[in-house]
């Protein structure tokens, strides 16, 4: 005869699921400056060795204010200069044209546009570095205050967004876009597109009035004045954006770092 398991449970007894064990969230670090004990808006009196200071208290992430100014006036020098290329086109159109019907090339003219033209150069490489450097930083900032929010391209893309074929026409756009949000806390309105349109135009119209200046192709160097006319429009429309937006992601970055934030 079978003799009953003395530790088996009573017929028709479940034995109760043991409820799974869920690990406590690590604390979420505050970010702001340090301060005393007792003043408001300080952390905790308790502290943990090392350099981090109060509990659960670090040092908030750097804005970059320096590179934001820095930012602004490359913008206001590249369209100021962008402005003065519109004036000076006028005329370098009869030396080009005259040069043209003689069989020489555009190439071997050099007016003050030319001169302009090539300072503009070294300007637009100035602007592009100091831009990205101001990017780069906003967006480590940004990331850091939000680490949720959401970023579609890498870093990386902070540089090389602007300068690889194809992909520079909308990767800068989104990268800007994401730094904002997560700087601000909302995605941008409708009109936020607006900026990007203006560079966008700005650029061709910019690449075409070299083309006819160049000699290259058929293009009739009358047409310098028109297309630089268009390039100084979207230039000036495209900065006022610009520099409202890197104001504006700045402001945000500061206004969640102040202590007590």
């Amino acid at each position: 005869m079978t003799q009953p398991d003395p530790f088996a449970p009573p017929s028709g007894a479940v034995p109760p699921a043991s409820a799974p064990v869920v690990p406590p969230s690590p604390p979420q670090p505050r970010y702001g400056a340090y301060a005393p004990a007792g003043t408001p808006g300080a952390p905790p009196a308790e502290t943990v060795p090392g350099p981090r200071g109060p509990a659960g208290w670090v040092p908030a992430p750097a804005v970059p204010t320096g590179l934001a100014t820095a930012t602004v006036v490359m913008a206001v020098v590249w369209t100021a200069m962008q402005v003065v290329l519109l004036a000076t086109s006028f005329a370098a159109v009869e030396p080009y044209q005259r040069a043209l019907a003689s069989g020489t090339s555009a190439v071997s003219v050099w007016t003050a546009y030319d001169g302009l033209g090539s300072v503009a150069i070294p300007v637009q490489v100035a602007t592009f570095v100091v831009a990205c450097l101001w990017l780069q930083q906003s967006r480590a900032a940004a990331t850091a205050l939000s680490p949720g929010a959401r970023q579609v391209r890498g870093p990386v893309w902070v540089w090389l967004g602007w300068v690889v074929p194809v992909v520079s026409l909308w990767f800068p756009f989104q990268v800007v876009r994401d730094v904002r949000a997560a700087a601000v806390g909302r995605r941008p309105s409708a009109g936020f597109g607006w900026w990007w349109a203006c560079w966008l135009v700005g650029l061709w119209a910019s690449n075409q009035a070299a083309f006819a200046g160049s000699g290259l192709g058929t293009r009739d160097p009358g047409t310098i004045p028109v297309f630089e006319g268009i390039a100084a429009v979207a230039t000036v429309a495209g900065a006022i954006l610009w520099v409202g937006m890197v104001r504006e992601i700045t402001r945000g970055l500061q206004a969640r770092t102040a202590p007590g934030a």
